[in-house]
């Protein structure tokens, strides 16, 4: 949650408070549908990322089952800060705004503590939290990031075969959907993969020769 807070300051979830966000991130650690990483280096946790394998699933589950346990720090904010309303609403019907079909990881959140930045961690993370979502059977992954959100879109530039899908706006902001196949290829499979196209390719040409 504290790793939340500092990297998005003022969004929607932060927001809502870090009491909010511990007892969300807990919710989301207790479901079967989700899972998470950690960075550790030596007492201090210098990154995390959360990735649902359901989101759908991920969402039905904080509603139903620990809906009690978010209320009250959500309503507490509320009453400071009356605008949240609108952007709750919009919120509960996250899911149906993002479309993430059976199959598809989300990558909620990847974050790391300031002093950890420009390490080459984060995109170390991302790999590995795309080698695990697809160790567990998904064969895509998603996530959402702000357009104006230049650290992390630069994180997931460097993730081969990853693309902008669309654009969504969701609490006031120009939202970025990106998306890419599992399990993705580093560049010496690529090499080989395009090998093998290009083999193939000349296969046919042999064998349409041959025919004629």
């Amino acid at each position: 949650a504290e790793i939340h807070v500092e990297g998005q300051p003022g969004t929607f979830l932060t927001r809502l408070g870090i009491d909010f966000l511990t007892r969300m991130y807990q919710a989301i650690a207790d479901s079967p549908h989700a899972f998470g990483v950690t960075v550790v280096d030596e007492d201090t946790v210098a990154g995390v990322a959360i990735v649902a394998l359901n989101t759908t699933q991920v969402f039905q589950e904080m509603k139903r089952q620990h809906w009690h346990r978010l209320l009250w720090p959500m309503i507490r904010q509320v009453l400071r800060d009356p605008l949240l309303v609108g952007d709750i609403v919009q919120s509960i019907r996250y899911p149906a705004t993002l479309h993430v079909p059976p199959g598809e990881a989300e990558v909620l959140f990847l974050g790391l503590r300031r002093p950890y930045m420009r390490r080459g961690i984060a995109p170390r993370l991302s790999n590995l939290i795309m080698d695990e979502a697809h160790r567990r059977g998904c064969t895509s992954a998603t996530t959402l990031v702000a357009r104006q959100n230049r650290t992390v879109r630069w994180i997931i530039a460097a993730v081969p075969g990853a693309y902008v899908d669309r654009e969504v706006e969701l609490n006031g902001k120009i939202m970025l959907v990106y998306r890419v196949k599992l399990p993705i290829l580093n560049e010496s499979d690529q090499s080989s993969a395009a090998s093998g196209q290009q083999s193939a390719v000349s296969s046919q040409q042999v064998a349409v020769r041959d025919g004629c």
